[in-house]
């Protein structure tokens, strides 16, 4: 318990303590969400992730369905509005085939309940988000309002094992229906 509360007061801090203007990336919109296209190479070719939701109010929620491969699954942030951070831990401990310094390089998002498609203005979708990694803000990242995929990519960084990358809402597309955010998926790039 002592640690999740630990891991709580270190995602919270960097919002207060590096207040200053972070470089801004445009997603660049890809080709449509298919779920035979769904799957493929990513960051977990070297190693994994778990994701969960850090609530306004610092409860944890763990989230299964964001790197599911699934297009008719989508994550809805049980929190309307914005300040939802999404915290992907790589594993602590893994086996000695694996190293450290992987380059990790972008992620994929498919923003929004995509499936049915008719369903994709309905949910609020992310418009801006803020990327942490280990606790220092990195990248303020702006996306389209679009049911297609979209790429994010910045410079390598090394990633090793137990570092967290946080992405934290900051701005919404509003929902016709639901002022709660839905993501269908959200795939991190890498090692190769």
């Amino acid at each position: 318990m002592r640690s999740v509360r630990l891991l709580v007061l270190l995602l919270l801090l960097p919002g207060a303590l590096f207040a200053q203007k972070l470089p801004v990336i445009k997603a660049k919109v890809g080709h449509p969400v298919l779920q035979e296209l769904m799957g493929g190479c990513s960051l977990r070719c070297a190693f994994g992730w778990t994701t969960q939701a850090l609530l306004p109010g610092g409860a944890l929620q763990p989230v299964y369905t964001l790197d599911d491969s699934y297009a008719a699954s989508a994550w809805i942030d049980p929190n309307p509005g914005v300040g939802t951070k999404l915290v992907l831990q790589f594993p602590k401990k893994l086996p000695a085939e694996f190293y450290n310094n992987i380059p990790f390089y972008g992620f994929d998002m498919a923003n929004g309940r995509i499936v049915p498609i008719e369903e994709f203005k309905s949910y609020a979708r992310v418009k801006k988000m803020r990327m942490s990694y280990n606790g220092k803000p990195l990248y303020d990242i702006v996306f389209a309002d679009t049911y297609r995929w979209q790429n994010v990519a910045f410079d390598d960084i090394p990633a090793n094992q137990g570092d967290i990358v946080t992405l934290e809402i900051l701005e919404t597309y509003p929902g016709t229906r639901s002022p709660h955010v839905a993501i269908t998926e959200l795939i991190l790039q890498g090692a190769h």
